[in-house]
């Protein structure tokens, strides 16, 4: 019964992929994490015809419980470790590759108390600077945070958001946060202060206030941004900041980013949409729920581009132009 209900009433908040590109994880609403084999998505995909569609889904691994006190709003992974966001805390989960399944949490970094009158610091995302080993995290206490992995220390806190942070991005030593406050936000890793913001919301071309002025999500290259919420989506020359392209992306913003030399964009949409430089739709790839708030992608050593949201069901894209597979979450 209880996940008959849940096939029902799943929402998938947040994905990651193992380091070497074999294993995707999905974080719950129901706190849980699910756990699924790359190899084994992509071997079930022989070039299928519409009718046998619906008999490929893949049911998990493995089905993880972490807490029952929150959702699993953000997921990162490093070395042999998954890595999970939760309220006031971030745990890393010990992963063997050999058994494929999680094991007991090997560490814990507690993240600053927040102010008596303030709510507490859930992490609502994570972004792994690999190179230097310091993950980010934007946090509903306006905060994002720089945390090394080699001692599990916060080394860092960036302020200047006046709203909970709804996203965080970055390209070498440069970050990029999204915020309810409806800022997009700039910062070199190295100092404490943002040196460049921007406000959508105040561009009569990308104005919708019908759905407010939040930013929901942001992304960065060397020379580019793409950001979205509310306001329209959007691309930025980084050098200038200045607003380029506005695209035709019809509902709210939750996911973006850059692949192959496009981009692409999900929210509260049944479709996932591809985009060129110049802002023409490249892909339409529809989905098996009214909304997408995640997205795992790679292109090596597996091809994949797993879309999530409010959908008990995962559509998977192996060659980034349709939906080719459909991954389920529970077994009913």
């Amino acid at each position: 019964m209880i996940n008959i209900q849940r096939c029902y009433y799943t929402t998938i908040h947040s994905q990651t992929l193992s380091t070497d590109g074999r294993f995707l994880f999905c974080g719950s609403n129901f706190g849980e994490v699910l756990v699924y084999s790359v190899e084994r998505i992509t071997a079930t995909n022989a070039a299928p015809g519409p009718t046998e569609l619906e008999k490929l889904p893949t049911l998990p691994l493995q089905v993880f419980p972490v807490t029952e006190r929150c959702p699993i709003y953000s997921l990162a992974f490093h070395k042999d470790f998954l890595i999970v966001g939760l309220n006031g805390e971030i745990c890393g989960y010990q992963w063997s590759s050999k058994s494929a399944s999680i094991g007991k949490k090997a560490w814990t970094v507690k993240l600053p108390a927040p102010p008596e009158n303030a709510d507490m610091s859930e992490v609502n995302y994570l972004w792994l600077n690999e190179a230097e080993e310091i993950l980010y995290a934007g946090c509903g206490d306006n905060i994002m945070y720089g945390i090394s992995l080699e001692d599990g220390k916060v080394c860092r806190e960036f302020h200047g958001h006046t709203d909970y942070i709804h996203c965080v991005a970055g390209c070498g030593s440069k970050l990029v946060t999204a915020s309810e406050d409806g800022f997009v936000m700039l910062w070199d890793s190295r100092q404490k202060k943002s040196y460049a913001k921007i406000e959508p919301h105040t561009r009569p071309l990308l104005q919708r206030p019908e759905f407010g002025r939040w930013q929901g999500t942001a992304a960065i290259t060397d020379d580019w941004l793409v950001c979205g919420g509310g306001p329209r989506f959007s691309l930025w020359h980084l050098r200038s900041l200045e607003c380029t392209i506005d695209f035709d992306f019809p509902e709210r913003l939750h996911v973006s980013g850059f692949v192959d030399d496009l981009i692409y964009a999900g929210g509260d949409c049944n479709k996932f949409y591809q985009y060129n430089f110049n802002g023409d739709v490249t892909a339409e790839i529809p989905l098996s729920g009214p909304s997408a708030y995640s997205v795992a992608i790679q292109t090596e050593p597996y091809r994949l581009l797993a879309i999530a949201g409010a959908s008990a069901q995962i559509d998977v894209c192996t060659s980034f132009t349709y939906r080719d597979i459909v991954l389920h979450t529970y077994k009913k």
